[in-house]
């Protein structure tokens, strides 16, 4: 099984791909953690490449993130199923703002060593603005319209939870 996580910021990507990582006993891989280095500094995107590759080598695995440049089309053709979270951004901000106060000053398992969590002004802005462009959903709709037999585009958290009680039923 290849599973590959997608979405919005806040909408809680990285704890389902670590609840379907334990419950299928596969891999998985953060995609923040091969982006970023100590202390927020980015890791060279050859290197990220070179991480994400090695790591698609596995028979199976969970794969949680959006970066593109991270071999995302292959990523996407050898995954059985692409989960896209796609809330919106009331509820994505609500995951941020309960993830910051859960976190302040500690490193998430889904982040590098030292990326202490923040909210800082640039965050906010994606957070609340940027990440809802036309271009991002529309790149969303995309994926789902290309492989319509293993995407789904996930809009709420009910959604979500009638999807995983389906998904655990075939698998």
């Amino acid at each position: 099984m290849k599973i590959a996580i997608m979405g919005f910021s806040g909408s809680g990507k990285s704890t389902l791909a670590k609840q379907l990582s334990a419950y299928y006993d596969i891999p998985l891989l953060y995609l923040d953690c091969v982006n970023f280095k100590e202390n927020w500094a980015e890791r060279d995107r050859e290197e990220c490449k070179k991480m994400v590759k090695t790591f698609m080598q596995n028979e199976s695995w969970v794969i949680d993130g959006n970066y593109s440049e991270m071999d995302q089309a292959e990523r996407l053709e050898q995954a059985d199923k692409i989960i896209i979270l796609q809330y919106n951004r009331f509820v994505c901000m609500k995951g941020a703002f309960k993830r910051n106060r859960d976190y302040k000053g500690k490193v998430r398992e889904s982040m590098a060593d030292d990326c202490t969590e923040r909210m800082d002004l640039w965050f906010f802005t994606w957070l609340v603005y940027k990440q809802y462009s036309k271009k991002r959903k529309n790149k969303f709709k995309s994926i789902k319209a290309k492989y319509p037999d293993k995407a789904v585009i996930i809009k709420s958290r009910k959604q979500l939870n009638a999807y995983l009680q389906n998904l655990k039923k075939y698998y």
